[in-house]
This record gives C-alpha cells, sequence and structure tokens, in this order.
C-alpha cells in the first residue's frame, strides 16, 4: 500500500516537472445514505454505482504525434487501476493507434440524468442507452482510428485475443471486434453505425448492429434515436431488438430530459412476444449561489425490470456547487431497489414495496 501511494506521488512529480505537457487530473463522487424498505434501517457509503466512494486521479501526457494516459483510485482504502492506461501515436494527422487498456466516446450516446448522479436505481438506463461508446464488452486493447474528412469518423478495435491457427485467430479477432462509424452533417446532426463483439458474456454469440442518429439543428435541442439488433445465437439466446429514444431541452437555467425505449424478444425466449418498455422524465434547474436542483421519474414494466408489477421510481436532489466540486442532499423512492455492488441495497419484505434513501453526495474535480 506504502509503496502504491508512493510510486504514484512520484508520477505526479514527474510529470509536473518532467513534461512540458503532462497534467495531472481527478475526479470522484462519494454517496452516504440512509435507506430501507422494512422494519430495517440500513447507512452506508459508496458511488452511485455502489461499491466504495470513488476516489480517482488521471496522469496524462500529450504532444502532437503521442500521449499517453493512465487513470488510478484508491477506493475502499486500496489502490488501484482506473478505466484506462493507454498509448497512442498518431503517425499522421488523420490516423490515431491506441493500444493498451481504453475506450473512446468520440460517439458515445448517452441518456445521463437524474438518479444516475446520485444513487442509482437497480432498474435504470444512462450512459451508452442510445450507442455504446468503443470498448463497451470491456475496454479495448487496441483500436484503429481514422478521421479522413471533416466531421468524419472511422474506428475498428478489438479486446485481447488467444488464438491457434491462423482461422482460430481470425474468428477469435472478429469475435472481439468492434468496428464502426460516424458522420457529422454540419447544422443537422450525427449519424452513427457499428458492429459490437459480444464474447464477454457470451460465449458463442455472433454480436449486436447497432445504429443512432442525433439531432442538433435547434438551439438547446438534441433528440438522439439508436437501435439494437441481436444475431442470431445458438443455444444462447434468441433474436432481441431494441430502440430508444433520449431528448433534452435547455433554456436559460432549465433542462429537460425524456427517455423511453423499446425491448423486443423472439417468441421462443421465456418472455415469450412481451415487450419490454421504460421511459422515465427529468428536470435539471440552476439558481443563483450555484444552487441546482434535479429530479427524475421512472417507470419500467416487468418484462424490462424483472418484477412482477413492474418498476416505478423517483427522486429530487438540492446540489450546493463550488469552483471544483460539490455537495447534495436528495430523496429517493422506488419500487425497486437500489444498487449495492452485486447484490440489492436493501431487504424488502416483499418485492412490490416501497424503498425510499437520503443520499448524501460528495463529488469533486481538478
Amino acid at each position: 500500500m506504502k509503496k502504491a501511494v508512493l510510486f504514484i506521488a512520484a508520477l505526479v512529480f514527474f510529470c509536473s516537472f518532467g513534461f512540458a505537457q503532462a497534467s495531472v487530473g481527478a475526479w470522484g463522487r462519494g454517496i452516504v445514505s440512509v435507506a430501507g424498505g422494512g422494519d430495517d434501517i440500513l447507512m452506508s457509503e459508496h458511488a452511485s454505482w455502489g461499491w466504495n466512494t470513488r476516489v480517482g486521479m488521471t496522469i496524462s501526457g500529450t504532444s502532437d504525434n503521442v500521449g499517453f494516459q493512465a487513470d488510478f483510485n484508491v477506493d475502499g482504502a486500496g489502490v488501484g487501476a482506473g478505466d484506462q492506461q493507454k498509448i497512442w501515436v498518431k503517425p499522421i494527422d488523420m490516423l490515431t493507434i491506441t493500444i493498451g487498456r481504453s475506450f473512446d466516446d468520440t460517439l458515445r450516446g448517452n441518456a445521463v440524468f437524474g438518479a444516475w448522479d446520485w444513487l442509482r436505481y437497480d432498474v435504470i438506463d444512462g450512459e451508452d442507452a442510445i450507442f455504446g461508446r468503443v470498448g463497451i464488452t470491456g475496454q479495448s486493447n487496441i483500436e484503429i482510428a481514422l478521421a479522413p474528412a471533416e466531421g468524419a469518423y472511422i474506428f475498428a478495435a478489438t479486446n485481447q485475443i488467444l488464438g491457434g491457427d491462423a482461422e482460430i485467430l481470425a474468428q477469435a479477432a472478429m469475435a472481439y471486434a468492434q468496428i464502426g462509424a460516424g458522420y457529422t452533417i454540419e447544422g443537422i446532426g450525427q449519424i452513427r453505425l457499428q458492429y459490437v463483439g459480444e464474447t464477454s458474456y457470451r460465449a458463442a454469440s455472433s454480436g449486436y448492429i447497432e445504429g443512432a442518429f442525433k439531432l442538433t439543428m435547434v438551439e438547446g435541442l438534441v433528440v438522439d434515436l439508436g437501435g439494437k439488433y441481436w444475431m442470431e445465437c445458438p443455444d444462447q439466446t434468441s433474436n432481441m431488438a431494441k430502440a430508444a429514444l433520449y431528448i433534452s431541452y435547455s433554456m436559460d437555467a432549465l433542462t429537460i430530459h425524456a427517455y423511453g425505449d423499446l425491448m423486443m424478444y423472439d417468441e421462443d425466449t421465456h418472455v415469450g412476444d412481451d415487450l419490454g418498455l421504460g421511459f422515465a422524465l427529468g428536470v435539471d434547474y440552476s439558481l443563483e449561489g450555484g444552487i441546482g436542483i434535479n429530479a427524475d421519474v421512472r417507470y419500467a414494466n416487468d418484462i424490462k425490470s424483472g418484477y412482477n408489477d413492474g418498476t416505478i421510481s423517483g427522486m429530487v436532489g438540492v446540489t450546493m456547487g463550488f469552483s471544483n466540486g460539490l455537495i447534495g442532499i436528495g430523496v429517493e423512492i422506488t419500487t425497486g431497489n437500489f444498487v449495492s455492488g452485486d447484490n440489492p441495497m436493501v431487504a424488502k419484505p416483499a418485492p412490490e414495496d416501497m424503498a425510499f434513501a437520503i443520499p448524501i453526495r460528495l463529488e469533486y474535480w481538478f
């Protein structure tokens, strides 16, 4: 532990004085909450997604043609690697080659608002809801990205692959592959398309195809529509498709969010030909003095949520912002549950009972 801390401190010192274009950044979030859903009330400390408070930092270096990034965290009194540890090189202006463990958010389509930034419900949509980042099934180990013209972006990436003969290696490379492209039409929006291999959790999967279009031609309005189609996967799962829509509208101090999705299953699955359905509405409002208000309400039917009666959830939170962070307090309720690592947070007498939480949120960025 002590050696790891000294190593990180040495890297910080080295970056501060050894490289003119190196930098140290940091982001972290912690929540302490009082929660319950029956006779028992509990107090716990965690991040929005469960586990431990995130105390993270990033060391990076950038030049015209070469760069690196190393993410660290000290969550739960342990030192560990963060999301990315990568090296990138641009041999020519339009081409970037990245190796290591990396994500690429250039074309990502999120629907982040409300409880996603507080204590998340166990049935909630947010990051990658419309279009997945590069590395969506696990960080990429190699990515080749090409920007051949203004507004155009093409990528091919893969996780670490194992092979035997040439045929096996080629099959593994394709199974782990993520290949796609996007094009921004000036003054109108952005179109995106990709293939994503899914071997990270389905051994015989043939992956899925995903497409999206983001409309940005109206000032303050974003409309992002996406769809997925899972290809046939014998002995693993039946075909499935998803359509999702995220809308946000900003006007002065007010931002309104709306999200909805529809999951379509093959009739041979355990849910038959029923549809999974979910939708959400959210509001952000900024007041003078750095005060912000967040609220959302969400619904998911029985097919999507896994609860017999579906789930209804809602929250309201108030934050006070500072130059490099914030503090906030909120109230959340759900007929589902809250995230807590691998397990539900609240022990409810019956699944349909209401669970509540009062989260206190601290966050920093540097």
